[in-house]
């Protein structure tokens, strides 16, 4: 009978402590809607709170504001963070204000930070190169090819990687105008968007140039996935002719690219990196 009794008074405070539980859930479900419904959105008092500071005679307060505007997604910070530009405040909040608009990503912002890719600062020009890597017009991409005869190798370092991001095909030509030129970073550039026609190309340069300026480029050509394999096996075969203890060091590098238990006779190109191994001497 006393564990009858005791069995009972197990089920009822089962009915009650489940009941409890499910509305907690729920309840939690609501708070985090509630949340979400509160959380600042555009226009909010923490945005407007920023666009005033902006014109606090404290550069350390504006630059704060700054930054809180860029990660708004604020497209009323786009005005004001354009306004305080042209002011020319000191070169940090410049700089600042360039990233923050190209957070934002607005279209009104890209006349600006085309003017900026002239600007007298070399550093200003790299701000805002990285920031029109957000946009997608086609002007843009004819702006960053203009930064590949810049007067500083930062800027057209960076012109050039931003070109290899952006995945135009179209820009390739200027790509390898820009290495003939020096531009060392154009070759990674080119061997991330190039064809197999380029990468015939750029083998071309073998032998012509130090081989250490070419694998950078080489190298993004072979991590292509959807790069022709055949068009990888000729780039690891003229390689191969060339030889020498960085094109060894090139092919120990790119065998560790293949996944443990990879079998020569099954990979091609697994077989030609491992012959390159064993064959070329090392220093």
């Amino acid at each position: 009978m006393r564990r009858f009794s005791v069995l009972l008074a197990c089920i009822a405070l089962l009915l009650v402590v489940l009941p409890a539980s499910g509305q907690k859930k729920g309840g939690s479900g609501k708070g985090k809607a509630a949340a979400k419904a509160t959380a600042p959105a555009i226009g909010s008092r923490e945005v407007k709170d920023a666009i005033h500071k902006l014109r606090s005679p404290n550069p350390e307060e504006v630059l704060t504001s700054v930054q809180l505007l860029a990660a708004s997604g604020s497209k009323d910070a786009v005005g004001p963070l354009t306004d305080l530009l042209r002011t020319g405040p000191r070169n940090d909040i410049t700089n600042s204000i360039l990233q923050a608009l190209g957070s934002l990503g607005q279209r009104a912002s890209m006349p600006i930070l085309i003017e900026y890719l002239d600007h007298r600062r070399s550093d200003a020009r790299v701000a805002a190169l990285f920031a029109l890597e957000n946009f997608d017009e086609q002007k843009i991409i004819a702006a960053i090819e203009n930064r590949l005869r810049d007067s500083d190798a930062e800027v057209r370092n960076t012109a050039a990687l931003l070109l290899g991001k952006r995945g135009s095909a179209g820009s390739v030509p200027i790509l390898f105008q820009a290495f003939d030129r020096g531009v060392r970073d154009a070759v990674v550039a080119i061997g991330q968007i190039g064809s197999a026609e380029d990468a015939a190309r750029l083998t071309q340069y073998l032998g012509k140039v130090d081989v250490t300026m070419l694998l950078p480029g080489f190298e993004q050509f072979l991590a292509r996935t959807a790069f022709p394999e055949k068009a990888k096996l000729a780039i690891l075969e003229q390689l191969f002719e060339l030889a020498g203890p960085d094109v060894r060091r090139f092919a120990v590098a790119y065998k560790a690219t293949f996944p443990p238990g990879t079998e020569e006779d099954e990979n091609p190109l697994y077989k030609t990196v491992c012959r390159m191994i064993r064959q070329i001497a090392e220093e």
